[in-house]
């Protein structure tokens, strides 16, 4: 329901220079019989670390010029400021809670709400170790394709995960399924879980990824956040990769794509 209303938010912002997409020259890296993304972002990047005055939290209060709708009682819809892929929607706490802490129902209520197509991947990091770049609650939403997405759902991934296929969505579905995940991959201890088999927000996870479609969700445990000064988050886990110079882009393609996410991640 957001992705239509994204579109006149956008178009509204860049007239007004509210909204500064950071470009990428692209390249697609076939390895084992799987196209990954390449993205080396361009000079325009510097505008992220250009754009005004600091804010420890741009998320509390959010620009008004990125507010796209509301998503439900306890998040809003925001656009990111500098995607990569235009539209990047965010769905935010509209109170502060901890990125590493553990999601909760009404996080996977407002987040389903995004995912009115096929194309939708979502991706959630927990924590700096896990590719955040904020400490505040927020879900990410794309409209992309998905390289690793074969190799996903046939179990053919060579690290630690779980997966957890849908015939539709549902935010308490998939509430269910991520508590099981945090027990099963060791993310949460299971005696952080109380009796009625919630989760306290005081409880702090070890770090993970999740990726998010209509048919399936996938949960990673993480390791490390970076090898070789390339850095890894949720997005990459779909097959896709952004670094900052075509040299990374050179080492990252002989290193091997499949083999940094086994290394970014456990096992």
């Amino acid at each position: 329901m957001f992705w239509t209303k994204a579109e006149k938010v956008i178009e509204q912002a860049l007239v007004n220079n509210n909204l500064l997409p950071i470009t990428t020259e692209a390249c697609v890296i076939n390895e084992a019989g799987i196209d990954y993304f390449g993205h080396v972002v361009t000079q325009n990047a510097e505008r992220k670390f250009q754009s005004g005055t600091k804010q420890d939290n741009p998320f509390l209060p959010y620009e008004e010029e990125m507010f796209v709708a509301d998503a439900g009682e306890s998040h809003v819809c925001l656009l990111n400021k500098f995607p990569v892929i235009s539209p990047h929607l965010l769905i935010c706490s509209r109170e502060f809670v901890p990125q590493t802490s553990p999601l909760e129902l009404q996080d996977f209520c407002a987040w389903v709400m995004g995912f009115d197509s096929d194309n939708v991947l979502g991706f959630y990091n927990s924590g700096t170790m896990a590719g955040a770049s904020q400490a505040h609650r927020h879900m990410q939403l794309v409209q992309s394709s998905i390289p690793l997405e074969h190799a996903i759902i046939n179990h053919e991934l060579p690290f630690k995960h779980h997966l957890y296929q849908f015939d539709s969505l549902s935010g308490e579905r998939l509430y269910l399924c991520y508590l099981a995940g945090l027990r099963e991959l060791g993310i949460l201890d299971k005696n952080g879980l109380t009796n009625d088999n919630s989760l306290p927000s005081e409880q702090v996870c070890k770090p993970y990824n999740l990726l998010l479609t209509k048919h399936w969700m996938l949960m990673i445990p993480r390791s490390t956040n970076q090898i070789n000064d390339v850095f890894a988050n949720g997005i990459n886990y779909s097959g896709r990769f952004l670094v900052k110079e075509p040299e990374q882009l050179a080492w990252l393609k002989e290193y091997g794509m499949m083999q940094f996410l086994k290394d970014c991640s456990q096992g």
